[in-house]
């Protein structure tokens, strides 16, 4: 019998990320299955168990452990274990909520088509990026070099904050770009009514795009700072700085994964942006759900008129 902690411990491992409903649900479900089945004849080869004659294959575990590396061969046992009984819970309550006949209901209808749907776009993202190549020696060491706030002298600010949602008036927006301090934020998001939550935080320049790290340290001492997160705005200001260096392997790593990632969503906006600006002729709304029109581009300004001659007296 599988123990709810072991299955725990193997989300853990992964870092696999579950709403709390799943999670206990699948913990509880886990708590009642069996491992070994009752006098049937074990699987061999590449079939790792069978749920009702439906086989398990070793292919489908190394699928659900998702790339994850043990450090030794009794950690990489114990993920296997987990990652076997997760795929036998969900196929015991797929087979029963079949027989259930949910599988034939509406709703499930269009959650297994936009299922697919996402599916396929996670796929083609994941191979668009299996095709980016890695960054060379050279152009890590030139990275590092030419970002000394992220590595030789890696800044960390500790910053005062205010958070608060994203407003959707333009004009509310257009009001927070000359605020130099929080207290104007914090008035005019009074002012406005927009709730805000204040506190105080820390920013590792490792965390931040070096574009924008490269500004930060730019601003005078007390100057405020904006960064969006999610569907909120941060409105931040430099309490203090601190460095704490980061060199050698550690360096190298990150900075070797920071421009694979870059390269890697550089490459899949590249192809899934040109294949959505290709798709906009074939779209056809209703009338009641026509998209608003773009907003027109200002015009220009009027070239000033020529100075008048001067007059010869």
């Amino acid at each position: 019998m599988l123990a709810a902690a072991d299955l725990e411990t193997y989300f853990s491992m992964r870092g696999k990320l579950m709403t709390n409903s799943t999670r206990v649900l699948l913990l509880a479900a886990v708590a009642s299955v069996a491992l070994a089945g009752c006098g049937k004849k074990a699987p061999s080869g590449q079939v790792v168990a069978t749920v009702a004659g439906k086989e398990v294959t070793s292919v489908e575990l190394n699928n659900e452990l998702n790339g994850f590396h043990a450090p030794n061969a009794q950690i990489r046992k114990a993920a296997e274990q987990q990652a076997l009984n997760q795929i036998i819970v969900r196929k015991v309550l797929a087979q029963a909520a079949e027989k259930a006949g949910v599988g034939k209901t509406p709703a499930f209808a269009q959650q297994e088509k936009r299922v697919h749907e996402t599916l396929l776009i996670q796929t083609w993202q994941a191979q668009i990026a299996k095709a980016v190549p890695a960054a060379s020696k050279e152009e890590v060491e030139k990275f590092i070099a030419e970002h000394p706030d992220m590595y030789a002298q890696r800044k960390i600010f500790e910053v005062d904050q205010v958070r608060f949602p994203q407003p959707t008036d333009p004009e509310v927006l257009k009001a927070f770009q000359p605020l130099k301090t929080l207290d104007e934020v914090t008035a005019l998001l009074t002012a406005n009514k927009v709730p805000f939550r204040a506190g105080r935080s820390e920013i590792d320049a490792l965390s931040v795009d070096p574009a924008i790290v490269a500004q930060i340290v730019k601003l005078p001492p007390g100057e405020v700072f904006m960064v969006p997160a999610n569907n909120l705005l941060v409105a931040n200001r430099i309490a203090s700085t601190r460095v704490e260096p980061l060199e050698g392997a550690i360096a190298t790593q990150h900075a070797t994964e920071f421009i694979k990632t870059r390269r890697t969503q550089e490459a899949v906006q590249k192809q899934l942006g040109g294949v959505l600006g290709g798709a906009k002729k074939d779209i056809v709304y209703s009338k009641a759900y026509q998209p608003p029109e773009p907003p027109k581009p200002a015009k220009a300004a009027a070239p000033a008129a020529a100075a008048a001659p001067a007059k010869s007296k």
